[in-house]
């Protein structure tokens, strides 16, 4: 099986992303595809559900690298932005984000699309945002026909006293981004 060759190239990219970033706080919400492992065991192993070392956080090192872990049906509010894995997909760059917003009404980042975008609004609340970060996966997965229409990124938020912030979506292209005039390979 290919699981835990994944799951080391997950955990590599982790550690050169702390690498780079080794003042950052780093938020790591698992998603659908990592849900999978949890409905397993539930599924065909449930005595072994509650066993530590079998669970996401301690596969990929997460505490060691000082990663914060949030489950599959949970969001992370941080200074107006809600974080979250996301629930709806739309076939588009941005559309996503769009119905993500229309459900949610508050300002938010999604991962869910494996698509990178962005839609705003302004109301008489003010402006709002919703983003599609990306995601750190191989775009080509052999279980899909054709090409995926998806896009490796991340997004980075950079906050000025607390009253705005600003969503920088970084593309990842050919291992590789630009970030704050910096450029770095993964």
């Amino acid at each position: 099986m290919q699981t835990q060759d994944d799951l080391d190239g997950l955990k590599e990219i982790l550690y050169r992303i702390r690498g780079y970033l080794p003042d950052t706080k780093i938020i790591y919400l698992e998603g659908n595809h990592e849900d999978r492992l949890t409905r397993y065991k539930w599924t065909k192993a449930p005595v072994m559900t509650y066993i530590r070392a079998l669970g996401l956080e301690k596969l990929l090192d997460l505490e060691k690298l000082d990663i914060k872990f949030i489950p599959y049906t949970k969001y992370w509010n941080y200074k107006k932005i809600y974080f979250v894995h996301g629930d709806i997909i739309r076939k588009e760059s941005g559309y996503t984000a769009r119905n993500m917003l229309d459900k949610w009404g508050v300002n938010l980042i999604c991962g869910h699309s494996h698509r990178t975008g962005k839609h705003n609004r302004t109301t008489l609340n003010g402006n709002q945002g919703a983003w599609e970060s990306g995601c750190l996966c191989d775009t080509n997965p052999e279980y899909i026909k054709g090409k995926a229409n998806w896009q490796q990124g991340m997004s980075v938020v950079n906050y000025y006293k607390d009253k705005i912030f600003y969503v920088h979506n970084i593309d990842i292209v050919l291992h590789s981004f630009i970030y704050d005039g910096k450029y770095y390979e993964l």
